[in-house]
């Protein structure tokens, strides 16, 4: 199992795909990031970009891989 610690809200691909616009919305006005899940397993994180921003400008993401 994993833990949801860190993210401010959680959602289904099928959510994404049928309320992506709500989840954009959701994901701007929260500071931890919307967690997308599928088939109960963590995929994805939906970020605002002034949060993606700033966590790039603190971490090169090439350097992750």
């Amino acid at each position: 199992m994993y833990t949801t610690e860190g993210v401010d809200a959680v959602a289904t691909i099928t959510e994404l795909r049928s309320d992506t616009s709500d989840l954009v919305d959701q994901a701007q006005a929260i500071r931890n990031g919307v967690l997308i899940q599928k088939n109960n397993e963590p995929r994805a994180v939906l970020l605002s970009w002034d949060i993606y921003k700033a966590i790039t400008e603190e971490v090169d993401l090439e350097e992750l891989q």
